[in-house]
């Protein structure tokens, strides 16, 4: 056989050229932390396929996979095909910036693209040190059979610094097994969460239009951590971490312990929600718990939400100002079927102003109380209470206002128990209320009603038992034509001069502008 040398320069020189003409062993299409040109990605579980580049409609990745191991750049979007489905987690990197967000959302037709954690993740999506996220019309869910850590969507940033633009929109979260606790580890679990530092800040976080249910323990909360990983409770007045809150839109049913908590904010608005059968869980899991409720924070509106059905003796009320919740405002709110009642003030809850409400049949078990002031801390809410028209279950042996103190002020107010049962007040050191200038309805006599000036006629309310689920039957609750107190409330600003510091009311309860000169009678004009 005939040998041939050759030189072994020729060799290499060989194996140069043949890599050079071959391709790699990743493409571009293939390579997955290759920039999209557009900055936009796809993922279709159903027709995608990993080793594509994910840049279009026509060539997306199959898997969350491949977007997980990304970190995204300002205006970057990541879009998931609805109809499809995924056993995972994510778990977002990079920051947007002003006016170039990053979004993650859905695209094509059908229904939205479902995320499951099946119980094997804490957070089914996490945003964690990051800023200018939107998250918008994807479902999640987190089903476990064992309690758990467990959240759909978690917005996180425990250092310190200023956080911003965080839009959770649209979004379906359902079915996530967290924990039952009144402690800490519970009351971070649930649907939508957003966890900060002792020094962190927040700014623009907007939460609207999502459906939250079915949740292991809260629907909806903000909160801030200390180094110790417990809550800290003892954020500043005028010195709020978390500014331009808005949870707005929402639907938040059947979480076992709270519907929405907010802590930390300063000037948050919980507006146009609907929250119903919260705080459904076994009471000696969850104890106590209330549908939409505040902690540490300024100036929190709570206005136009239906809140009906809050289940439960410990709390169960529809709306709460709690500790250290400084001005509260709740107004234009339709309150029905909530077994612990309208309102919880708590100790250390200064200045609310609640006015132009509909409470209906609220109060019906526990302490049986539709505005409850508990004594246990010190000092005791208080607030000015104006122009809301409640009306109590009939039979019900149940409270209106208890264990107030002179501190919560109660004017032009309609207070209706048709059957003549109950109490008007649980008195506290000798003291209750301040009452004045309020219709009383089943509450006996003048001599027995704390207030100079009662009006004890039938006010002639439209149709009081109608209750129907619905902002629009708040109609039902209005005065007729035919009653007495059409125009006889009196002006609480003027009368309470410096201590009523919110503008006052433009409009009643369904709309109407208020004239000047002239105050309805419960939340109605007419």
């Amino acid at each position: 056989m005939l040998r041939i040398k050759i030189p072994i320069c020729t060799i290499i020189l060989s194996m140069c050229l043949t890599m050079a003409c071959s391709k790699p062993a990743h493409t571009d299409k293939q390579d997955p932390l290759k920039n999209s040109p557009s900055g936009k990605y796809y993922v279709d579980s159903q027709s995608g396929d990993d080793k594509n580049n994910g840049f279009s409609e026509k060539t997306p990745w199959k898997t969350l996979y491949n977007v997980n191991l990304r970190t995204y750049q300002p205006g970057d979007s990541i879009f998931l095909k609805k109809e499809s489905s995924w056993e995972s987690r994510l778990v977002l990197k990079g920051s947007g910036s002003v006016g170039k967000p990053i979004v993650l959302t859905a695209y094509g037709k059908g229904t939205m693209p479902h995320i499951m954690g099946n119980g094997k993740v804490d957070q089914v999506i996490l945003l964690e040190e990051v800023d200018y996220w939107v998250v918008n019309g994807i479902e999640v869910s987190n089903k476990a059979t064992e309690i758990g850590n467990r959240i759909g969507i978690l917005v996180k940033c425990l250092q310190p610094g200023l956080r911003r633009h965080f839009h959770i929109t649209n979004c379906y979260v359902h079915d996530v097994m967290g924990d039952y606790s009144m402690l800490t580890k519970g009351k971070n679990t649930g649907g939508i969460g957003v966890i900060g530092g002792e020094e962190t800040k927040f700014d623009d976080i907007l939460i609207e239009g999502n459906e939250i249910g079915h949740i292991n323990r809260v629907g909806i909360y903000t909160t801030m951590m200390n180094q110790a990983n417990t809550i800290q409770l003892n954020s500043v007045q005028g010195k709020r971490p978390i500014t331009n809150l808005v949870v707005r839109k929402n639907k938040i049913h059947h979480c076992t312990g709270d519907g929405a908590i907010i802590r930390g904010a300063h000037k948050p608005i919980i507006s146009h929600n609907i929250a119903w059968e919260n705080h459904n869980g076994p009471e000696e899991l969850v104890k106590a718990g209330v549908a939409l409720w505040c902690r540490s924070t300024d100036e929190a509106l709570f206005e136009y939400n239906e809140v009906y059905n809050t289940r439960g003796s410990m709390d169960g009320q529809a709306f709460d100002a709690d500790l250290d919740a400084y001005r509260t405002i709740v107004q234009y709110n339709y309150s029905h079927g909530n077994e612990g009642g309208f309102l919880l003030m708590t100790g250390s809850a200064n200045d609310a102003i609640v006015r132009y409400n509909v409470s209906v049949n609220d109060g019906q078990i526990g302490k049986k109380h539709v505005f409850y002031f508990p004594i246990w801390v010190a000092p005791r809410g208080s607030g000015i209470f104006h122009n809301n028209t409640v009306i109590v279950p009939e039979g019900l042996d149940g409270v209106v206002v208890n264990e107030a103190l002179e501190t919560s002020r109660f004017y032009n107010n309609i207070f209706y128990n048709k059957a003549g049962k109950g109490k008007l007040f649980i008195e506290s050191k000798n003291t209750t209320a301040l009452f004045k200038n309020n219709v009383y309805i089943g509450y006996g006599q003048a001599s027995n009603i704390p207030d100079p000036s009662p009006f004890l006629e039938e006010p002639f309310i439209v149709n009081p038992s109608n209750i129907q689920i619905g902002m629009e039957n708040i109609k039902n609750f209005k005065l007729k034509s035919t009653s007495p107190y059409l125009n006889k409330g009196i002006n609480v600003k003027v009368l309470e001069q410096d201590a009523y510091w919110l503008p006052a009311a433009d409009k009643d309860l369904g709309g109407k502008a208020l004239q000047p000169g002239k105050s309805p009678m419960g939340a109605f004009l007419d």
